[in-house]
């Protein structure tokens, strides 16, 4: 007999005295103790879902309520460098920005805006259709002044912005 042999049969001799004896009578108690254990099991599932649901909630609350803090001072840097004149302002803990919106174009009356013949040069072809071309439109407004019949100038809103020094090296992300 090998060393190989002597290990695996040392091996079953030490699971055999792990076997209980089991009979009939003594199969229903095993029953019951996996009973048990699987209420046990139960319940801590349940104070883990009960916790876990805690601490969600608390997450949910103490966010909201330092979302609302950030909001409010983002309202004060903003005010601040409206006050300013500058577009960007740059500080030890991060930077703030004003930046303009582009313009946009909407036609509000598409019929109206077709029947124009000064506004036929538009008009891109799309096979099986005509569609107003809005780069175009936005080009004309811009050089003559001049808003197309059927059509609407939505001017673009200042939007301001700020990135925190840590938020930067970590995402490079703004925040609006």
């Amino acid at each position: 007999m090998n060393f190989i042999d002597e290990l695996l049969l040392e091996a079953e001799k030490a699971e055999e005295k792990q076997k209980i004896a089991v009979d009939k009578m003594r199969a229903d108690h095993l029953m019951m103790a996996i009973e048990k254990l699987e209420d046990q099991l139960t319940d801590v599932n349940k104070v883990v879902d009960d916790e876990v649901k805690l601490f969600e909630d608390y997450r949910t609350v103490e966010a909201e309520r330092l979302q609302k803090k950030i909001r409010w001072l983002a309202w004060n840097l903003e005010q601040y460098i409206k006050s300013t004149g500058e577009k960007t302002i740059r500080l030890p803990h991060g930077t703030i920005k004003l930046r303009n919106g582009r313009d946009k174009i909407e036609i509000v009356d598409l019929q109206k805006f077709l029947d124009d013949t000064e506004n036929q040069q538009f008009l891109r072809h799309v096979p099986e259709s005509y569609q107003p071309d809005l780069n175009s439109i936005n080009e004309y407004i811009k050089r003559t002044g001049h808003i197309p019949e059927g059509a609407n100038l939505v001017e673009g809103v200042i939007k301001f912005s700020f990135t925190t020094l840590k938020r930067s090296k970590d995402h490079g992300q703004d925040n609006e």
